[in-house]
């Protein structure tokens, strides 16, 4: 019973670890750049959301990241902007968006 429980317990630590590790290449990649349709001044058309940072994650890092776990602040300007990816209990992730007119 004990072996299992730290066997459990080596899991959990490794798990975490590996969260740490995304967070890491998340804070380091720079911004993820999203291409708006523009409109009058800095505003887009429609706003960015959370599935939006998701399929460009997917497409720029082969990585899967649940959308539910993902922040992301109301997006209907173009600019900068910081996201967060709840990847662990223990781990958050910043993501920053750099939103721009095409």
């Amino acid at each position: 019973m004990q072996l299992e429980q730290e066997r459990i317990e080596a899991e959990k630590k490794r798990v975490k670890e590996e969260a740490q590790q995304l967070a890491r290449v998340f804070e380091t990649i720079g911004a993820f750049k999203v291409p708006r349709k523009g409109g009058k001044g800095k505003q887009i058309f429609g706003s960015v959301t959370a599935q939006d940072l998701v399929d460009i994650i997917k497409s720029q890092l082969n990585r899967d990241v649940d959308k539910r776990l993902v922040t992301v602040p109301e997006i209907r300007e173009i600019g900068e902007y910081v996201a967060e990816i709840k990847l662990h209990p223990d781990v958050t992730a910043q993501v920053r968006l750099t939103v721009y007119a095409k």
